[in-house]
């Protein structure tokens, strides 16, 4: 047997797609935006809170679910058999610890702020929850839980996770199958009349399988965006903004992946080194962006007379928000990787004297 045969193979890693830095980006900018809108400045939002006739959030979740699903596959198809060990641990240590860090920091500041007292109003056994981050996802089906920080969106893409193999398996091995359940499981959900204890149909797996299938699809069959299907995608999207024939969850759906075809074709035109440098950081500091904008908001808005705030100086207090955000971004970034080396030096055999 030969030296080549013997040596294991070499793992490289696949290059980056500025297409999907730009996406991610932009739907972590609109998330921010929509917190900074709602609920204090609603009346009179910096941008408009209603894009293509939905609601601002709804269009930054639908991004963020395609470009989960793209990212995922993109970085996992490759292989023909998906470990699912490597698999399931990368996704735990890539959410798990910057989001204990980030509770455990927040939560400390809140009880300082409210004189030593905890304010959230939980039986103390739904910390689960929150050990879990999925206490934003259970807040919404009016579960008691120590909420904090994140939203909704965290505790589902969690579920998404859990998923992913058995429909990454589905879509390279049955395609058309694939698309056609996912279609059907959609339609269904959102006929049924479904009772789910508050918990609004958007956050069920089902209602959002075409926006994660199709980030999938994207990235392992369509790759690129003709010149006909992105100056198609803007007309519709010009004509839904007008008229808006689109309402509801079926509206978000379509927007979101029209929108994100709108941004895959544009960003042939735009991957230039300024934009790449500005595109990159905030995609790379998008999951504690996300993380920790929120209570800055309120914090700082708890501060503020908002009621009789300018326009002039809202767009300023936007920008100054966003400063912060990325500044705390980067330092929960940096004191996650601190407090995991220093995690695995506990476990270290044979400390050096």
């Amino acid at each position: 047997m030969t030296t080549s045969q013997t040596q294991a193979p070499i793992k490289t890693h696949r290059p980056r797609l500025f297409y999907l830095d730009l996406v991610r980006a932009l739907a972590a900018v609109l998330i921010v935006i929509t917190h900074f809108n709602n609920p204090f400045l609603t009346q009179h939002p910096i941008l408009v809170n209603q894009p293509f006739g939905i609601y601002i959030g709804g269009l930054g979740v639908s991004l963020f679910l395609i470009i989960s699903g793209a990212a995922l596959m993109y970085t996992h198809d490759e292989p023909e058999h998906l470990d699912l060990r490597t698999f399931y641990w990368k996704r735990f240590k890539a959410i798990y610890p910057m989001f204990w860090v980030a509770f455990i920091i927040a939560n400390a500041y809140l009880f300082l702020c409210h004189g030593a007292i905890v304010e959230a109003q939980a039986p103390k056994w739904s910390l689960i929850f929150s050990l879990l981050a999925v206490d934003g996802f259970l807040a919404n089906a009016a579960i008691p839980t120590f909420y904090t920080l994140g939203e909704w969106f965290l505790g589902f893409i969690i579920i998404f996770y859990i998923f992913f193999p058995l429909l990454r398996w589905g879509v390279k091995r049955f395609p058309f199958w694939t698309a056609g359940i996912a279609l059907a499981c959609y339609a269904i959900t959102l006929a049924a009349n479904l009772q789910l204890h508050g918990m609004p149909k958007d956050l069920l797996l089902t209602t959002r399988l075409p926006e994660l299938l199709f980030g999938m699809y994207f990235v392992k069959y369509i790759k690129q965006v003709p010149h006909y299907i992105g100056a198609g995608s803007i007309v519709v999207l010009a004509l839904q903004q007008i008229f808006h024939p689109l309402t509801g969850n079926i509206a978000v759906t379509v927007v979101g992946i029209l929108f994100f075809l709108v941004l895959v074709w544009i960003a042939q035109w735009i991957n230039i080194q300024p934009v790449r440098v500005v595109v990159g950081s905030i995609s790379k500091y998008s999951y504690p962006i996300f993380l920790v904008h929120h209570q800055v908001i309120i914090q700082v808005f708890s501060k503020l007379d908002f009621a009789h705030m300018g326009m002039a100086n809202a767009y300023i207090l936007f920008i100054v928000d966003f400063m912060i955000i990325m500044a705390l971004s980067v330092l929960l970034l940096r004191l996650n990787k601190a407090t995991l080396a220093y995690v695995r030096r506990m476990f270290v055999r044979g400390s050096a004297k």
